[in-house]
């Protein structure tokens, strides 16, 4: 084969190698508009989120964009958080006094079931695992602290790092609970909760501020942290057995850029968002990206169709299946091709 030949063939053969590792995705529209927040999604691709401002709904989207409104404790508003594989939902919604808000569970055959509070005061779910364990947050007049919720003991106090604040982001179906806490020098930094070993900070080799989002079943943990080489937030994968590994961030013609990395799949795909900051301009850039097994961060955007723009406020839900859920002008079901 000729020496042109030759080069002209391995290019092509890099570019299929290219092309292949490129995941494509159709995207469904799930809800128009700018309040509009779509934040979990299970493997059944069923979806949940918030739409309005005052009232405000919290809505599940099944896989064919039909949507059902979940209603709320009594007040004018509630916001879904997560959904797990039974289709169970958390959230948070005001109670019918207009004076607080309590943390949900909903299902189709109970409707939502009030979670309460320790103590006095509001509390948040944040996330529920497939045997129906909540974790979120409640607050109280001494403090904020993470709970657990289980249907057979109720709500537990996580307790926190030694400072006043604590809040639960995940979990996993080990009960493996991940979210951040203030230390005694009111510092916040990641944790990692287990019934047998209570909560201990995450180590991810450095003494600066962190917050861990999310959890998947073979305790791989995901969030952001201050990068001390750039003072910029970072998003992180970390696990028990490879300790902390900086995901980046976009890179390209900017001053500076940061990430957070929001939701994490049991194939280890890891989604979120990325931001640059430019010169001369007094708001940041941001797109919705995913981290392919922990590799580079790929914006979202240009890998659907149809086209979907930047989606800029975050990607927060990826399923088994990869599918994803993704905000900008409106919330988008991203479905891989």
């Amino acid at each position: 084969m000729h020496v042109l030949q030759i080069r002209t063939f391995l290019l092509l053969l890099l570019a299929s190698a290219a092309a292949a590792s490129a995941q494509t995705y159709n995207g469904t529209s799930l809800i128009a508009g700018h309040q509009i927040v779509v934040y979990g999604i299970n493997n059944a691709g069923t979806s949940v989120g918030t739409a309005g401002i005052s009232p405000r709904y919290g809505y599940l989207w099944l896989s064919n964009g039909i949507k059902q409104d979940l209603g709320s404790l009594g007040g004018k508003y509630t916001i879904a958080y997560a959904i797990n594989n039974a289709g169970q939902v958390v959230g948070e919604s005001e109670t019918s006094s207009r004076t607080a808000e309590h943390a949900f569970l909903w299902s189709q055959s109970s409707g939502m079931q009030d979670l309460g509070v320790i103590g006095d005061g509001n509390s948040f779910a944040f996330a529920i695992n497939d045997h129906g364990d909540v974790v979120g947050e409640f607050h109280n007049s001494s403090f904020d602290h993470a709970f657990l919720w289980t249907q057979s003991g109720g709500m537990r106090d996580l307790g926190s790092l030694g400072g006043s604040f604590s809040r639960a982001t995940g979990i996993n179906n080990a009960g493996h609970v991940v979210g951040a806490s203030y230390r005694a020098d009111n510092t916040v930094h990641a944790f990692f909760w287990t019934a047998a070993e209570g909560m201990k900070e995450l180590d991810l080799g450095l003494n600066t501020p962190s917050y861990a989002n999310a959890i998947n079943d073979s305790d791989q943990v995901v969030g952001s942290f201050i990068n001390p080489a750039d003072g910029q937030l970072h998003a992180f994968l970390w696990s028990p057995a490879t300790g902390m590994r900086d995901l980046g961030t976009l890179s390209g013609k900017g001053v500076a850029f940061d990430s957070a990395a929001y939701a994490i799949n049991n194939a280890g795909d890891v989604v979120g968002i990325s931001r640059i900051f430019k010169a001369g301009k007094t708001k940041a850039a941001a797109f919705s990206v995913i981290w392919r097994h922990g590799s580079a961060p790929q914006k979202l955007g240009p890998l659907v169709t149809p086209k979907v723009g930047a989606l800029p406020r975050g990607a927060f839900g990826i399923n088994t299946s990869g599918q994803i859920v993704a905000n900008g002008a409106g919330s988008w079901l991203l479905t891989p091709q």
